[in-house]
């Protein structure tokens, strides 16, 4: 999700995480590229004006379907916009439900589905229901560090710096890098607890920041 004002921002994003997405907010296009730079997202929405960028030329440099967002009235840019290569447009300002449905309906369409479940070794995040399985058993999470470990396991074993994990797993504006640090702890003790090993399986690269290893994690 690429859009400048934050407000907007904050909300789309909440919305489609609500549908399990695991959906990412930046506020440009600079910081979009910088975040996919190792793994190309499923589908972008993005404002269709961007600074020294639009949601089109975003959308051809991460190699990803786009639904662009325009304040633009009338026929003509709609179509315009639709003819260059947007797979779907939407007119500012739009339902929620709106957006939430022609992004499921695009990620049907390029036959991408929603992934409704992630395993790794024994641990299986559950999208949908919002629940994590250790062996089948429970492991009781917060929703902030129920997101954490989604934006870790995008994929898993892919260092994320903090600033990354607070675009991915935090409301814009809404916490820093003590945030990260101190949600990691808690979620690396919970799962330590549940019996995933030492460190839960989160590692701390120095001066990167986390990945969520794959390397030493119990059978």
């Amino acid at each position: 999700m690429v859009e400048p004002h934050p407000t907007l921002r904050t909300v789309l994003v909440q919305r489609l995480r609500q549908d399990g997405h695991l959906a990412a907010a930046v506020g440009s296009a600079i910081e979009a590229v910088d975040l996919c730079r190792d793994q190309s997202p499923d589908l972008l929405v993005s404002a269709e004006l961007l600074e020294q960028n639009s949601a089109l030329r975003l959308a051809q440099q991460l190699g990803c379907s786009v639904i662009v967002l325009t304040a633009r009235t009338g026929v003509e840019p709609l179509v315009g916009l639709l003819d260059d290569g947007a797979d779907d447009v939407l007119r500012k300002p739009f339902g929620l439900e709106e957006l939430a449905a022609r992004c499921r309906t695009l990620l049907k369409r390029g036959r991408i589905g929603l992934q409704e479940r992630v395993s790794v070794g024994p641990l299986e995040v559950h999208l949908l229901l919002r629940q994590v399985t250790l062996r089948e058993k429970p492991v009781e999470l917060s929703p902030r560090e129920f997101a954490l470990l989604c934006a870790l396991l995008m994929p898993p074993g892919m260092v994320r710096s903090r600033n990354e994990l607070l675009r991915m797993a935090w409301p814009p504006f809404s916490g820093g890098p003590r945030s990260v640090d101190t949600q990691v702890l808690t979620l690396r003790r919970k799962l330590e607890q549940a019996g995933l090993g030492d460190g839960g399986g989160i590692t701390t690269v120095r001066q990167q920041g986390y990945r969520f290893s794959l390397d030493n994690l119990p059978s």
